[in-house]
């Protein structure tokens, strides 16, 4: 079970898939080596992923901020010391509110131990955390990645990785997730760094041509 320490792991990751993909390495000669971007496992960090979920980065920012405020330390009693209309003012959706607070009761009252994560393989944490109201392929793939560290992860329902795989190969339509996750196991083992090399030129190419 392998994880990422630091950027010089990351960087080491991209220096080796380079060798075998020419236009990977051109992305990461042009923007270096992507931030570790590192979440904190636990509760905290998977409830930021729920709020998350399918909206934009700044949005989730916003919310996310809110959300710290009213909360205080997220831990998952001070969630559910709150109400309903508490939570849906920080900007939380209906279902991510139930999702949130469901997230803390499985903690609470079923006794999910988030840590002991930490020590599991990848599919034991996938399936733990699929298993949960709320947390989808996505969550999961981006809980290993950026939470745990991980290094074999690739969250192909990722928007901005459809499309940055779309640019960086000159596809004519972005792959679908089933197509992309097929296309990612070029990047075996270490498809997390390929991941987030990809987000960095995603965004860099997107900032670009805005800029013309």
């Amino acid at each position: 079970m392998q994880i990422y320490n630091n950027e010089k792991d990351i960087a080491a990751a991209l220096a080796d898939l380079s060798k075998t993909d020419d236009r990977l390495a051109a992305a990461f000669e042009k923007y270096g080596t992507p931030p570790l971007r590192q979440l904190a496992d636990g509760f905290a960090g998977l409830a930021r992923l729920l709020i998350s979920q399918q909206v934009s980065t700044a949005a989730a920012a916003t919310i996310q901020s809110r959300f710290e405020a009213l909360v205080g330390e997220v831990e998952p009693a001070r969630v559910l010391a709150l109400s309903v209309d508490e939570l849906r003012g920080c900007g939380l959706s209906g279902a991510k509110e139930r999702y949130v607070r469901g997230l803390a009761e499985a903690v609470i009252s079923d006794g999910l131990d988030l840590p002991a994560l930490r020590h599991a393989d990848d599919e034991t944490v996938y399936k733990t955390l699929t298993s949960l109201k709320g947390v989808g392929p996505w969550t999961a793939q981006c809980y290993l990645l950026f939470a745990l560290r991980r290094c074999d992860l690739f969250p192909a329902g990722d928007l901005a990785l459809q499309h940055g795989v779309r640019l960086m190969y000159e596809m004519d339509e972005k792959p679908g997730a089933e197509a992309l996750a097929d296309f990612a196991k070029r990047w075996q083992p270490h498809r997390a760094a390929a991941a987030r090399l990809l987000w960095s030129y995603y965004n860099g190419e997107m900032a670009e041509m805005r800029g013309k």
